[in-house]
């Protein structure tokens, strides 16, 4: 999958952001619970102080889905610490220039957290 992303100004950075929405949601055997389009979350594109537009797919506290959608495009899923208690789960790439990204954020079976979960299922 290309990852190389372009920075597309205004209203053409919105419809290509919009167009890769379609696309990759079209793809994926799991629906995400929303799909938001904006440019905070991007990194600048390399040589300008510019965030492109991309898409953000998000899955309720589900990793589950997260590897799913990644395995269609061929992506690395990627965790990292959120807070003490949950862990952020992603897969990112780009389509058409137009970055993309997966995620989640699911709870730390904490030792604790495993002991209370056993004791009420006994």
């Amino acid at each position: 999958m290309a990852t190389e992303i372009t920075f597309r100004p205004g209203l053409d950075g919105v419809m290509a952001a919009l167009s890769a929405a379609e696309q990759v949601a079209s793809s994926v055997p799991v629906i995400p619970a929303s799909v938001d389009l904006n440019n905070a979350h991007f990194d600048y594109v390399p040589g300008t102080y510019e965030r492109p537009m991309g898409v953000l797919f998000y899955f309720h506290r589900s990793a589950e889905s997260v590897r799913e959608f990644a395995e269609v495009f061929g992506l690395d899923v990627q965790d990292r610490p959120h807070d003490a208690t949950s862990t952020y789960i992603f897969a990112e790439g780009a389509l058409g220039g137009v970055p993309f990204r997966a995620w989640t954020i699911v709870g730390i079976e904490t030792p604790a957290t495993a002991d209370e979960s056993s004791a009420v299922a006994a």
